[in-house]
């Protein structure tokens, strides 16, 4: 290589910041499972909460009845569930292909994604089950995983459809 190579100090640089860059993203990680397992816990059940949605929800809806409120209160707790989930998953993602050796594919980020959200999922899960205010649920716990898994399909997807070279349609 030539001494002043613009390439190879671009890639000495990229190479300089990769660990950092790694790093941030693991704890970008840590930082939102402490979150999730902050909203796991008893300070955010169901009546605690229910006390914050509520009002808002009679404030937007007006006069709905009550059952009909308390089935979108519960709407927006379980979609809470796949958001934080489906946020977990793409952190990750991103931290694993990060991490990752060049050659790794991406679908096994995709699946070191996956165990990390079902892994948290469960252990949250697990936790709230011995809480005089929660209920651990395997509802839920499906739930999580489905956010997590419909981020991961999502990523691969597009990620698919960004390396696909792009066909020229021929004119007949």
């Amino acid at each position: 290589m030539f001494e002043n190579d613009p390439t190879a100090e671009t890639e000495s640089a990229l190479a300089k910041k990769r660990p950092l860059r790694m790093i941030l993203a693991w704890l970008c990680v840590a930082f939102w499972g402490g979150i999730i397992w902050i909203l796991g816990g008893d300070s955010f059940s169901f009546s605690d909460t229910n006390n914050t949605i509520m009002p808002w929800l009679d404030w937007l809806t007006g006069d709905l009845d009550y059952r009909t409120r308390y089935r979108i209160y519960v709407a927006i707790r379980k979609s809470a569930h796949f958001i934080e989930y489906a946020i977990l998953a793409l952190l990750t993602f991103r931290a694993a292909l990060l991490s990752a050796t060049r050659h790794t594919r991406l679908a096994t980020a995709g699946w070191v994604a996956l165990f990390i959200v079902t892994a948290l999922a469960t252990a949250d899960e697990a936790r709230q089950s011995f809480s005089a205010v929660r209920t651990g649920s395997p509802y839920d716990i499906l739930i999580d995983v489905a956010g997590g898994l419909l981020a991961v399909v999502g990523l691969l997807v597009i990620s698919r459809r960004m390396r696909l070279p792009r066909r020229e349609e021929s004119s007949a």
